[in-house]
């Protein structure tokens, strides 16, 4: 800008007279390379300005994003399975011993036989209940009650003392209740009855596939 305005200062003077058209030519050229010199740097300034700025929250975001632990050759070891859990048989085997011997086939036969009737008496207290009468009801839970005392059956005993309690309040909606758990306790000590001549049986097909010839 400072060249064009020296250049047109000149052209006015009396002695460039001649020369008028020339320097003005002369300096219009000079005042556009001037602004097309300073329009790139402007240019690769705001560039650069820019790329500092995308730069700079490039690392930004890179430290603020949770960084991956590095791979090892190790592995934690994975964690144990959780050991099944032992349940308590549903009757004392201590007591089912002392009673009928140690031969589990016949206790299975034993208690599979006070299954089958207790599957009964509960039938004859569902009828019961239905019907609103609860001295039938009672009589048949004092029934299992016994056999269940006699047989060690801890569960049904409990249960059936339960339901024997609450046939003398009239407790009809409790006496259902029982009857469903009741029933419950039923199917556990008949997969238990199962479980427990298992070995038995196994070992006597053992026996007797090492006395075939």
């Amino acid at each position: 800008m400072s060249a064009f305005i020296y250049t047109y200062l000149l052209a006015r003077s009396d002695g460039m007279t001649l020369v008028r058209p020339g320097l003005a030519l002369t300096g219009l050229l000079l005042l556009l390379a001037a602004l097309l010199w300073r329009h790139p740097r402007r240019q690769r300034r705001n560039g650069g300005e820019a790329a500092a700025a995308g730069l700079f929250e490039l690392l930004q975001a890179r430290s603020a994003a949770p960084t991956a632990p590095a791979a090892t050759g190790d592995r934690a070891p994975p964690p144990m399975p959780a050991a099944p859990e032992r349940r308590t048989p549903p009757f004392e085997q201590a007591r089912l011993d002392a009673l009928f011997g140690e031969d589990r086939v016949v206790q299975g036969e034993i208690l599979a036989l006070f299954v089958a009737e207790t599957r009964d008496r509960l039938a004859g207290i569902a009828h019961a209940l239905r019907c609103g009468r609860t001295a039938p009801a009672r009589v048949l839970a004092q029934e299992i009650f016994d056999a269940s005392t006699a047989l060690g059956l801890v569960p049904l005993r409990r249960l059936s003392g339960a339901a024997v309690h609450a046939s003398f309040s009239n407790d009809i909606e409790a006496q259902r209740s029982l009857h469903a758990d009741l029933l419950v306790a039923l199917e556990v000590l008949s997969s238990a009855v199962t479980q427990l001549q298992q070995p038995q049986w196994r070992a006597e097909r053992r026996r007797g596939a090492e006395s075939l010839p």
